[in-house]
């Protein structure tokens, strides 16, 4: 993963004002928050235009559907004024969180000549997913269809940006760890020495580091990982009751946003569990080297490695409600199908 990358795609998200203009320190100043304001009021007065005309349709629905479609709508509003005020007001930390990386960055990825094409690829599947959905509902609604929707196609834009910013941010921390791993297992190979000493000095630097972009990361994206998760939960249990209610007709439209959502929320719960192991990993081998080694020298310096990393092992949260593991993932769905029981039985007592 390349911090190239994460230029390119802030220059995306800051037509938005979901990301810094910069990744520089003076990437956000007075005129950005004025913007940021200005993306917030029409965010705000799109979504309101859009619940008038959707009026007819919140009518017409049952009580199950309603609260469901209206829980689906809050939450993807509240994400996206979430990340539009997180990004104004948290600047240093972005600041803070981009220098480390471009610290502890491997070197080798300047020889990188693709590295821009994981966000074209995942930008092309957006653009096809949204231009089969919009031919689907014009051929049933013609020009209404956008008096109701229209102003989902920014706020779905928002949120994969925000999809996309998590991946590659942990994308780079799961790297970083995935380096240090190598370059202990590498040390513990070496005879004591002064060089390997201020080895072992660099590597403990360098996961104090990491562990503070843990922390960073945490305290910037754990609110919109936990909104994402409670709409693509919501989400799912509005398609399920679609599909549940008799509208097949829509299955493939239906399919591809079920995958889409649970891909864009759950590959990072799966990055933040990877880098857990990554670095409980480490950890052991640090340990058993311990037990194998004779030389007092060469033993403190590991346990002094080992006492770094249980001070600042890497704990992913949502907003700190909650760990992000594979636990996480069996969780949500446990909860999404205990909601689709309940709904089960409201629509059967209703009809």
């Amino acid at each position: 993963m390349s911090l190239k990358l994460i230029k390119l795609v802030f220059k995306f998200g800051s037509l938005l004002a979901l990301t810094p203009a910069k990744i520089e320190k003076n990437g956000l100043g007075f005129p950005s928050k004025i913007y940021a304001l200005l993306w917030i009021i029409l965010f705000s007065a799109g979504v309101l235009i859009s619940a008038f005309y959707r009026k007819a349709f919140y009518e017409k629905s049952t009580p199950v559907i309603l609260i469901i479609q209206v829980a689906t709508d809050t939450f993807l509003f509240i994400l996206n004024i979430s990340t539009i005020i997180i990004t104004a007001t948290k600047r240093h930390q972005w600041h803070r969180f981009i220098n480390i990386l471009k610290f502890l960055k491997n070197s080798n990825e300047k020889g990188d000549l693709f590295w821009c094409l994981p966000f074209l690829l995942t930008n092309v599947v957006f653009v096809v997913l949204f231009t089969f959905y919009t031919y689907i509902w014009t051929q049933k609604m013609g020009v209404e269809f956008f008096k109701l929707y229209a102003v989902e196609y920014f706020q779905c834009y928002a949120q994969f940006i925000v999809y996309f910013l998590i991946y590659e941010f942990l994308n780079l921390i799961l790297n970083g760890f995935t380096d240090l791993s190598k370059t202990m297992c590498k040390l513990l190979k070496m005879r004591s020495n002064r060089l390997h000493k201020m080895s072992f000095k660099r590597l403990k630097s360098d996961f104090c580091a990491l562990a503070e972009c843990v922390e960073i990361f945490n305290n910037t994206f754990g609110w919109l990982l936990l909104l994402s998760m409670g709409y693509t939960v919501i989400q799912q249990l509005l398609f399920m009751q679609y599909l549940i209610s008799g509208k097949r007709n829509s299955l493939p439209l239906i399919t591809m946003f079920i995958t889409w959502h649970l891909v864009g929320t759950f590959n990072g719960v799966f990055i933040c569990d990877l880098t857990e192991q990554r670095v409980k990993t480490m950890r052991m081998v640090a340990y058993q080297t311990v037990a194998n080694f004779d030389g007092e020298s060469e033993v403190e310096e590991i346990k002094k490695l080992i006492d770094v990393i249980n001070d600042n092992f890497p704990h992913f949260t949502a907003a700190r409600f909650f760990d992000l593991n594979r636990k996480t993932i069996l969780g949500v769905l446990n909860a999404l199908f205990t909601f689709l029981i309940v709904v089960i039985q409201f629509e059967s007592v209703y009809n």
